[in-house]
């Protein structure tokens, strides 16, 4: 059977989450394809990604390199679609919300992680609203299998574009792959704390400075998150103001995509009296971020929104307790594995503080997590989507 994978959209570094789900995904759909075949349909800077070129030279794939925007006009719709037809399939997973063209003539499985422009419009602009809009329903009603990571995302799923329970599919996302974590653990000085970057400094320079042991003992809570609206740093900057004018030494470490919104961030910072022990080190080295989950006191995860919470599962797998917010995926992914926090910088301040002054509570999260983290497991996710679209090939309407 012959199975494509569809990713032109995917840019490396601009999609967060999303881009690590599905390498991590085909890394464990690779070795699992026997006699079948994985065309997938990837731009030319991810081709030539490190960190993709072992999963995408797999014997069992094969790379259709291209970039869409060449083709945009009046006659991409046909482009999409001979792309297609060129490679010969029996089925198609487009895992990045929506797929095109629609419809197409042979069976498609659609990954949507979420329907946050439903809840929080006001996080988009206009033109994002109206892509969403125009596309994520027809591809929901069109789909032969919806594929989502939460039994939240499902039920607005359900709700909010009334999607067909007999074609949902909640498979939910693993955490980091144990060959990660033990690369990460054979590189020397990965994960130590950072100093802010000097004045004027760019990311590129302070991701260098991740290389360097800078105060090995800095106690420093961890957040990696892109800096989008509903991922809610100001909230947890203004916690850190409460806790410096009570007198406390904890640093915040951010990591993630810095956009627009980072200068506005550092601005905050700068007011609230605290640029001093907030670092912002922008898309930092996985081994890195690895690194800072095992040093941080805590993961703290205020994101108001979210479709699953990657970071969750990856923390509780490193043995880093979590405070996090009381949004609906958040408590789902976490379980009994946090501490849940009321939407505003006092509480978060509070429960930060008292979380940290809890030795007994500190090692009871971590013990939690490493229990809960054990129900997310790529293997499964992997074992599950290949089955769905072997399914769907085999049912098939005819070939592209």
């Amino acid at each position: 059977m012959r199975m494509g994978i569809q990713i032109l959209s995917l840019r490396p570094g601009q999609v967060g989450g999303q881009e690590v789900l599905v390498r991590r995904l085909m890394v464990r759909m690779a070795p699992m394809l026997g006699r079948d075949r994985l065309v997938v349909f990837v731009r030319p800077e991810l081709a030539s990604e490190p960190d993709w070129r072992p999963v995408l030279d797999h014997p069992g794939i094969e790379t259709a390199v291209d970039r869409p925007e060449e083709h945009y006009g009046e006659g991409y719709g046909e482009w999409s679609l001979q792309i297609l037809r060129d490679a010969v399939l029996d089925v198609v997973f487009f895992p990045l919300f929506f797929f095109f063209p629609r419809p197409l003539p042979i069976p498609v499985a659609v990954h949507v992680p979420d329907l946050q422009h439903e809840f929080h419009p006001e996080n988009f602009s206009p033109e994002q609203l109206a892509w969403r809009r125009e596309r994520i329903p027809e591809s929901v009603a069109m789909a032969d299998a919806v594929i989502t990571g939460s039994e939240f995302s499902a039920a607005t799923l359900r709700e909010r574009l009334h999607a067909d329970p007999r074609r949902l599919h909640v498979i939910p996302n693993g955490g980091f792959l144990p060959e990660e974590i033990g690369a990460a653990g054979e590189k020397k000085g990965v994960g130590s704390p950072f100093l802010k970057p000097p004045e004027g400094s760019s990311t590129k320079e302070a991701v260098k400075m991740a290389s360097d042991p800078i105060c090995p003992d800095l106690p420093f809570v961890f957040y990696p998150a892109a800096d989008w609206p509903h991922k809610n740093h100001e909230t947890l900057l203004r916690a850190m103001a409460i806790l410096a004018g009570r007198g406390r030494a904890e640093h915040l470490v951010l990591t993630g995509m810095l956009s627009q919104s980072g200068e506005r961030l550092h601005a905050l910072a700068d007011g609230l009296g605290v640029s001093g022990r907030v670092h912002f080190l922008g898309n930092v080295e996985q081994d890195r971020v690895i690194g800072l989950y095992r040093r941080a006191r805590l993961l703290v995860f205020p994101s108001r929104f979210e479709g699953f919470g990657l970071p969750l599962v990856e923390a509780m797998q490193l043995g880093c307790p979590i405070v996090a917010s009381r949004a609906p995926a958040v408590v789902e992914t976490a379980g009994d594995a946090a501490v849940f926090c009321d939407d505003s910088p006092e509480a978060w301040a509070d429960a930060l503080a008292s979380t940290l002054d809890s030795p007994e509570l500190l090692a009871d999260l971590r013990r939690r997590g490493s229990a809960r983290a054990a129900a997310f497991d790529w293997d499964q996710a992997a074992t599950r989507c290949l089955g769905l679209l072997r399914e769907l090939g085999g049912k098939g309407r005819h070939r592209a």
